[in-house]
């Protein structure tokens, strides 16, 4: 009984990620985007892409053109709703964390690097703390040889959701949104996780701050 029940809820979460994958896309036609610096990405390579918990729209519908791509959900219910999105988006939903102790996670993700697979993870994800890049991220690097990307993003009018630990940002319809893709970042494998992981902080914001300023600029209109 108690399964039947879990598993119409998980069903129903499901069924909410749905809806939310149509009104993304309604969504989509709104904006008006600017991109900078998509330049810096080969075509012949994969990356570990990453990004704040906050920002996490613009990886969703933004990287629909990238092939073999992965994306980490928490396991959770909630996660249920995300993980239908990515997969209606193309991504692979692996259920986890990239807490360096959460080690099926982070081995499910390194053969997934091994095999050409980009991967889009929320640095601080998926339950924060916010703004704190969790180690496993620089350990999959360091272990496959693989290129952190940092990625930025901003809209000019937007709803932050304050009650939530991430303060997740979602765009008003018709408004401009700016993404920075920053300089991919080779880990060494002797690297201290600690200050590597501080270092991916400062590249996030600065990626970040530089989006702000695009939709700041006088030629942003």
């Amino acid at each position: 009984m108690k399964r039947d029940t879990e598993n119409r809820e998980y069903r129903k979460y499901r069924r909410y990620g749905r809806y939310i994958y149509h009104i993304l896309n309604l969504l989509m036609t709104t904006l008006d985007f600017k991109i900078q610096g998509a330049e810096k990405i080969s075509d012949d390579d994969n990356y570990i892409y990453v990004f704040w918990h906050q920002k996490l729209f613009f990886p969703t519908v933004g990287f629909k053109y990238l092939k073999n791509k992965a994306a980490l959900v928490s396991p959770s219910k909630d996660g249920e709703i995300l993980a239908t999105v990515l997969e209606k988006y193309g991504y692979e939903a692996i259920r986890g964390s990239s807490n360096d102790r959460n080690i099926q996670s982070l081995i499910l993700m390194i053969k997934k690097l091994k095999k050409g697979y980009n991967l889009g993870l929320a640095a601080d994800g998926p339950q924060g703390p916010i703004f704190r890049t969790k180690p496993g991220i620089i350990f999959m690097a360091m272990k496959t040889g693989k290129k952190i990307v940092p990625i930025g993003g901003a809209f000019k009018h937007k709803y932050i959701f304050q009650k939530a630990w991430d303060k997740f940002h979602f765009p008003y319809p018709f408004t401009r949104a700016a993404v920075v893709v920053g300089d991919p970042l080779t880990v060494p494998p002797d690297a201290d996780l600690k200050t590597y992981s501080q270092r991916i902080d400062q590249e996030i914001n600065r990626v970040d701050d530089r989006a702000e300023a695009l939709l700041n600029s006088p030629s942003a209109g």
